[in-house]
This record gives structure tokens, C-alpha cells and sequence, in this order.
């Protein structure tokens, strides 16, 4: 665990419009990896209503708050491997819905923060050269092993390697569970936007913080603050200003299940307001097969039945 004070903090403006005016939302510790001991503070936008870590960690924190086993880093491993079977059998079903949005069954593809390349292998099965399925990712290891394989990878943030991408030529991009991790929302959908080709369909998932577990544990415990990785959270309102500030065409909302927010909500309420470690430790979102059944299910069966669930998808096109 690191010391408080090595972990540097800096006072930010709204994310999404640049306000300085906010009002206190909520407030946690990072509960799930133990990278500091500081209390962070969640604050709501007054002109936006986005919510924003505020002061947050510096970008040169950043090695510090992604630990080497962040989950996203070694999927396969941290997983119950019932769990990845199930989840690559949800995840093939929504690789063949973005298909369906592209103008193209072959296109031109970017994953923005793609992990081990899980995505990227499941297009190329699809049918997709690898030559057209490009990756960014801030880890190096999966990047190397991705240019090893043959794809296009490249080891950074998106802000910072976008010159080395080609412009105005992606006809897919995804950008799934990031947007929440960046320091300035709105430059990063302007490097997007950038990037599309013209009828270019960029998908977009992040939390959604008019859900029924951001309500219930609102004040420290949902598992969608991810204290102190999660630096931007919006609502439907929200990401709609940050497409047609970039001139891109709303296309559809669909909210998707997030059990991993649910059970990660019980869990730090175990932990830290009950005390008990040893029932935060049930609530496991990686490794407890029931649970993940159950808060799937639970919000499959709500998302069908009109409700909004913690995981909202925007789709859009650049005209």
C-alpha cells in the first residue's frame, strides 16, 4: 500500500464544459486495490450536472493508481474462467451489434483502451484483417504481444498517439469503460471524431450515474466512482453535449448489464462500513459465479423492461 502522501493531487475544472462552479456529491477510498489511503471527493458540475474527481490524482500518478494487477491487465487470469466463457459469449453478441451499426461488414476498427486484445482477436475471427484492427492501450506488455500477433498496436494514452493514427479513416471505433478515466472528456471525443471516417459509427460505454445502484450508494460505496480511476462519470444529458459539440449524430442510447458495479457497491459497503472483511471478500465480481448470474440477470431483465442500468452505450456517426 502506498503512503498518502506520495499520491499528487491537482484542483481540475469540469471535465466535460470547463466550469470551475460544482457543489459536493459523494466521497471514498480506492477499496478495491489499496493503491492510497487518501479520501477523494466526487463533485457535481453546476452547469453540466457531470460528476468529477475534484482534485484528482496527476497524470503522473497514473502508474501508481493502475497497479500491475489491475484487472484489465490480466483478464484472463483474474476471471473465473466460467465467468470469461460467459461474458465472451455476451461480448460476441455486442461485437456482431457494432457490425451491424458500421456502413461496411470489414471496417477499419479502433479499440481505445483495448486491454489484452480480446476484442480486436474476436473481429479478426469475424473475418477482419488484422492490418484494419487497430489497439491503444497504456500497458506495453499486451501492446508488444498484439504487434507480435500482427495487429496494429500502439502504447499510450489516445490524446497523445492520435498523430500516429491515420486521420479521418476509422469507420469503427470503441471506446468501452475509458471515457470515465480521462482528464478532459470533451478534447478526447474531439480526437475521435477526428480519427471517423465520414459515416464513421463510434461507440461509446461508460457508467451511468442516474442508476438505481448510483442512487442507492450514492454517497460512498457505488462501485461506478472506482475511486481514483474513474475521473469523469455522465449521464445520458451529458454525453449527448460531448457528441454534437463534435458535430456527431446521435444515433441510440442502450443501457447494457454492470453487475461488476453492483457487487463491487456491496462489497466496499462490507468492507468498509460494516467492518466485515470476510463478507467483502464474497462479494468478488471476478471470481463469485451466483452473484454475477444474479446482477446480470437482474439488469438484463430491468434494461428490457424500459429501466437504465449503471452501463450506458452511445452510438454515433459523423455525418
Amino acid at each position: 500500500m502506498l503512503a498518502s502522501n506520495v499520491l499528487q493531487l491537482e484542483g481540475v475544472n469540469c471535465g466535460v464544459c470547463g466550469s470551475t462552479e460544482f457543489r459536493h456529491y459523494a466521497s471514498g477510498k480506492d477499496y478495491e486495490y489499496s493503491t492510497t489511503e487518501t479520501e477523494f471527493q466526487v463533485v457535481e458540475c453546476s452547469s453540466c450536472h457531470n460528476l468529477y474527481l475534484n482534485p484528482r490524482p496527476t497524470v503522473d500518478a497514473l502508474p501508481l493508481i493502475y497497479p500491475p494487477n489491475y484487472y484489465a491487465y490480466n483478464y484472463d487470469t483474474a476471471i473465473n474462467p466460467l465467468a470469461v466463457k460467459a461474458k465472451n459469449w455476451l461480448d460476441s453478441l455486442k461485437v456482431n451489434q457494432w457490425l451491424k451499426y458500421a456502413q461496411t461488414p470489414t471496417p477499419r476498427f479502433l479499440d481505445v483502451g483495448c486491454g489484452n486484445g480480446r476484442y480486436l482477436q474476436m473481429l479478426h475471427q469475424l473475418g477482419i484483417s488484422k492490418k484494419d484492427l487497430y489497439g491503444v492501450e497504456m500497458s506495453q506488455d499486451p501492446i508488444a504481444r498484439l504487434n507480435q500477433d500482427g495487429f496494429q498496436g500502439f502504447y499510450g494514452r489516445i490524446e497523445d498517439v492520435a498523430a500516429q493514427l491515420p486521420a479521418k479513416s476509422f469507420d469503427l471505433i470503441i471506446l468501452l469503460q475509458v471515457l470515465e478515466h480521462v482528464e478532459n472528456p470533451s478534447m478526447l471525443m474531439k480526437t475521435l471524431a477526428g480519427l471517423l471516417s465520414q459515416g464513421g459509427v463510434l461507440i461509446v460505454e461508460t457508467p451511468n450515474t442516474t442508476s438505481l445502484d448510483a442512487h442507492l450508494f450514492r454517497k460512498h460505496y457505488w462501485g461506478g466512482y472506482h475511486f481514483p480511476r474513474h475521473w469523469n462519470l455522465m449521464n445520458r444529458k451529458c454525453l449527448t453535449y460531448l457528441a454534437e459539440q463534435q458535430n456527431l449524430q446521435v444515433k441510440a442510447f442502450n443501457f447494457l448489464p454492470s453487475q461488476s458495479f453492483w457487487i463491487y457497491s456491496f462489497h466496499h459497503w462490507a468492507e468498509d462500513r460494516l467492518k466485515l472483511p470476510w463478507l467483502a471478500r464474497f462479494f468478488n465480481p471476478f471470481q463469485n459465479l451466483i452473484l454475477l448470474t444474479l446482477f446480470t440477470s437482474f439488469d438484463i431483465i430491468r434494461a428490457k423492461l424500459g429501466f437504465q442500468t449503471s452501463n450506458i452505450q452511445l452510438v454515433a456517426i459523423k455525418p
